[in-house]
């Protein structure tokens, strides 16, 4: 056989390996058509989706192919739960090295069964194909009865966050410095069952919505333009809040609601041990914090 030959043949035993392993695995549902019909799904069909992508978003180096496959789906549920909407299905593009090892595959779908398996989602369908290096673009589809948006914040409404932040910049810069993170870290494995049930039991209250990805500051400027208004944060550059503030890949929700709403916003919290911080107000003008670019 040709090296280009081989090259095909090569590259089809790669694709046929994941797709026969993933298969066979309890997380998929219709797999094998050109497209899926998907019945009886409520009108409101969120669907949001992300790339994950070796060297841009992780360093092999850092990330074993379980931890690839696992925060690769939990940084899509996190954008559907931050509009308030249960993750339902889920459409895979895989990008598999050349020299990735049956072992690896395994891994790789092991990590995206965990997460299917916490959150209840199927894998109804995709693409894969050979190439450099390891990549997968995730496509969610979720429903909500009443989506939660970016806009809607209103003059007076209360800023906060749910979690705590700043461990994702603490574990990024002692890998940066040859250091060893725990694999229980957010930077890893991001924490969202407690925030799924909280935003499901306070979507009544809230008026904007969204997840922490590029850093608090870097969300608050685009809050701040999406509803022309300004998203004041008490004490932004004390020292500690501002290395929070910078902190991407966090994953914890920013919501703002009213005044009013604050107590049964701390209840819902207790009641799923969720914490709660109210960081500032929605006041008249436009915020322009200098956020960390973490993607090149």
């Amino acid at each position: 056989m040709g090296g280009y030959e081989h090259a095909i043949s090569l590259n089809l035993d790669i694709e046929r390996y994941f797709l026969e392993t993933l298969q066979k695995s309890a997380i998929t549902q219709g797999i094998g058509d050109d497209g899926v019909v998907l019945a009886n799904l409520p009108k409101n069909l969120v669907m949001v989706l992300d790339l994950f992508s070796e060297g841009v978003h992780f360093k092999r180096e850092w990330f074993g192919c379980e931890q690839v496959g696992y925060k690769a789906l939990m940084v899509n549920i996190s954008d559907a739960i931050s509009m308030g909407a249960v993750p339902q299905y889920a459409l895979l593009g895989v990008t598999l090295p050349k020299k990735i090892t049956p072992a690896e595959i395994r891994a790789l779908i092991k990590g995206i069964g965990r997460a299917c398996v916490e959150f209840g989602v199927r894998v109804i369908g995709g693409d894969t194909i050979v190439g450099q290096t390891l990549s997968l673009s995730v496509s969610l589809l979720a429903y909500t009865p009443k989506p939660l948006y970016r806009v809607g914040a209103r003059k007076g409404d209360l800023i906060m966050h749910t979690g705590t932040l700043g461990s994702s910049y603490q574990a990024l810069h002692t890998l940066l410095r040859g250091g060893k993170v725990s694999s229980h870290s957010k930077f890893y494995a991001p924490k969202l069952k407690a925030c799924a049930r909280f935003m499901q039991e306070a979507r009544s209250i809230l008026h904007v919505g969204m997840d922490i990805s590029d850093g608090l500051f870097a969300e608050c400027n685009r809050l701040s333009k999406t509803n022309r208004l300004a998203f004041k944060i008490n004490n932004p550059l004390y020292p500690p809040h501002k290395r929070a503030f910078l902190s991407g890949e966090e994953y914890e929700m920013l919501l703002c609601l009213a005044p009013k709403h604050k107590l049964k916003a701390y209840r819902l919290a207790q009641k799923h041990r969720l914490k709660l911080r109210i960081i500032g107000r929605v006041q008249q003008g436009q915020s322009h914090y200098h956020p960390k670019i973490w993607h090149a």
